[in-house]
């Protein structure tokens, strides 16, 4: 099918008026003839008038194609082939699929199905769904292929399924849960849509695991809801045949060490802690205020740790040969050299910033479900390279960064926790954000993470459309310019020749 990118150019079709003019107009030169008497020139000259014919009929022709040609160049004329239709995706996500709860939308997801919709699982390569996957679900077999340990990133897996399958219309089929989510929403295009199931059930596991004395264990179970997610203390004793058997979570093989120890399952290994958590907080004057929060936080943050907590408060250094496992600067004193030497494997190194900091009126969120905190000073400090920014204001400032250094990290605030930097000090949540950073094997495994994403976040479709799951594509054009313009080319090359050739043919003379 043929068409016209710039219609318009068609105006320049009226320049073939121009050739047919000089075509009409144009009258070979008379000869001379010598006569014996004049009486033959009138009645020559009225036959010649009565007689006139089209000369250089396929000189004119080929002026008039070279016209056309260019005059279709400029309007852009172009071969519209028709594009197939395309097939709209569903994507369905791992947990769902080894969810009872997908059989709640399977008139959903048939009637996308029989609209011509593909189905697809939302991990890595978007494998097709096969009619056999149906089948057994339909027997009442609801695990598919087996779930990764670590949950798909839904946020990254449909940006990467928008970009897989552009101008198609795509459904997305997941649960809601909070560890699915990780990281930005990032933005897609308006003909994804999406459809939230919840996966009401919850989990526990061992979180860690304490050894105050060698025939004892203090456990610490974590239990995770939609709602939220608990931790609660459990004292056992050591077996003599290692095997300890934990309420809920079946029996684990407790493997002694010189140096440590660890438990043992089917599916996990943790390690056991044998020495307090040891932590030296040196603040200054200047910094009392914020040592008041921050002593606060930690000792609230220890609720959730394995091992006691032995927190210090003091104006001086630490002692040298002395382990720790975190230490905080609160001090406009640099980080002396005995440090360097004192670091051990693991320890945490956490710095505030010195300086009067600047004015400003910002607001960050520490984590993705909150809270927001009111940011009104921060510090004129610029991160390095290597540092990476945990957290970050409205703005993209860095609010907090880390840097590994050897078997040592350093996390370096570019504000305070005194109330007339920020409201972070005040804020109840501040022991919940602590602690994973204090410790990061504490942290929520994601995949016993069962919160449930905040509504807002996410644009919900209460409906599913019923149109049909095929729609064309967009039409895909051939420009046929380039070939106009050699075409063109090729006639301006033989109308030259042929009118070189009639011009000698008329005028014998010039070739003498």
């Amino acid at each position: 099918m043929l068409s016209f990118s710039s219609p318009v150019g068609l105006v320049a079709l009226l320049g073939l008026l121009v050739p047919l003019a000089i075509y009409l107009w144009n009258r070979r030169p008379g000869r001379t003839v010598a006569v014996g008497s004049l009486r033959w020139l009138e009645a020559g000259a009225n036959q010649r008038l009565r007689s006139l014919k089209p000369e250089q009929l396929l000189l004119f022709l080929l002026r008039g194609a070279l016209l056309t040609l260019l005059a279709l160049a400029v309007a852009g004329l172009r071969w519209q082939q028709p594009a197939p239709p395309v097939r709209g995706q569903v994507f369905i996500s791992p947990e769902l699929l080894a969810s009872p709860t997908l059989t709640a939308v399977r008139p959903t997801l048939d009637s996308l199905r029989r609209s011509g919709y593909e189905t697809r699982a939302l991990r890595a390569g978007f494998p097709a769904i096969p009619t056999t996957a149906w089948a057994r679900l339909d027997s009442g077999l609801t695990v598919l292929p087996a779930q990764p340990r670590q949950p798909e990133n839904t946020w990254v897996r449909v940006q990467q399924a928008a970009d897989s399958f552009p101008g198609r219309p795509i459904h997305v089929f997941s649960s809601a849960s909070l560890a699915q989510f990780r990281g930005r929403r990032p933005l897609l295009p308006a003909q994804v849509h999406w459809h939230l199931i919840p996966v009401p059930y919850s989990t526990q596991w061992l979180h860690s695991a304490y050894q105050p004395q060698p025939d004892n264990l203090r456990l610490v179970i974590g239990r995770s809801t939609e709602e939220q997610v608990t931790f609660r203390p459990l004292n056992l004793a050591v077996p003599a045949d290692g095997q300890v058997r934990v309420p809920g979570l079946g029996v684990w093989h407790y493997q002694p060490g010189p140096d440590s120890a660890r438990l043992l399952s089917a599916a996990d290994t943790v390690a056991v802690r044998r020495q307090p958590f040891h932590v030296w907080l040196r603040a200054d004057a200047a910094f009392a205020e914020d040592a008041r929060y921050l002593r606060a936080a930690l000792r609230a943050a220890a609720l959730g740790l394995a091992a006691p907590l032995q927190l210090t408060v003091s104006r001086q250094n630490p002692p040298a040969g002395r382990p720790f496992d975190a230490l905080f600067w609160l001090s406009a004193a640099p980080l002396h050299a005995f440090t360097s030497q004192q670091l051990s494997s693991g320890m945490q190194v956490w710095q505030f910033p010195t300086d009067a900091g600047r004015v400003v009126d910002s607001r960050f969120a520490p984590s993705a479900e909150g809270p927001i905190i009111s940011l009104s000073r921060l510090s004129t400090a610029k991160p390095t390279a290597r540092q990476q920014v945990l957290w970050a204001d409205e703005l993209g400032r860095p609010v907090l960064t880390t840097q590994p250094l050897g078997q040592v990290r350093k996390y370096q605030f570019y504000t305070r926790l005194h109330p007339t930097w920020n409201t972070l000090g005040a804020t109840p949540e501040l022991p919940e954000l602590l602690l994973p950073l204090l410790q990061p094997a504490t942290e929520v495994p994601a995949r016993y993470d069962r919160r449930v994403l905040p509504v807002s976040q996410i644009s919900l479709m209460d409906s599913v459309s019923t149109a049909s799951g095929f729609r064309p594509a967009s039409p895909n054009f051939r420009a046929l310019r380039p070939w106009l313009v050699a075409l063109a080319g090729l006639l301006f090359g033989l109308e030259r020749l042929l009118a070189r050739r009639q011009t000698t043919v008329s005028n014998p003379a010039a070739t003498v």
